[in-house]
């Protein structure tokens, strides 16, 4: 199955993801608290560094890396017969470039490698990203309380 390509708005475009390292666990989770913390305080949810600790390595932890500097993380895990993304998390300066776009087209081809027939994901409605994630072709299969479960059928 061909993927269309995604626009990358760094110039030389030298991304690329490989297995994140037990010691960027600690800069993983500072990204997802930090980027996640207007959601969460909306809903009056506190953030639980041991559930993240813990799924570290339940989780497939990839580093998404620009040139040798690492500039994001996506977090995947096998669930119901489809590849889930359970966090995909940028650094603010490199937000808006189309390093998310990127990483999600990587993650369909990864899925489709696997024999997976879907990528699905959870999202807070308010959340931009779920505008972007219906553009790369997922779409809204259940709401449970506040959160939206999406899904991309490769």
């Amino acid at each position: 199955m061909v993927f269309p390509s995604f626009v990358c708005l760094i110039a030389d475009m030298n991304l690329s993801l490989r297995p994140a390292e037990k010691n960027e666990m600690a800069v993983s989770e500072s990204l997802s608290r930090t980027n996640m913390a207007g959601y969460r305080s909306s809903r009056g949810l506190v953030w639980d560094a041991e559930r993240f600790r813990s799924s570290w390595d339940e989780f497939e932890n990839l580093a998404i890396v620009h040139g040798s500097q690492c500039c994001g993380f996506i977090r995947l895990l096998p669930e119901g017969g489809a590849l889930a993304i359970r966090d995909v998390q940028v650094t603010p300066e490199f937000q808006r470039k189309g390093i998310g776009s990127w990483a999600i087209a990587q993650v369909k081809q990864m899925a489709a490698a696997r024999g997976y027939g879907a990528v699905q994901l959870r999202v807070y409605p308010e959340n931009p990203a779920m505008a972007l994630y219906a553009k790369l072709g997922f779409s809204v299969e259940r709401v449970e309380g506040a959160v939206v479960h999406m899904r991309c059928y490769i």
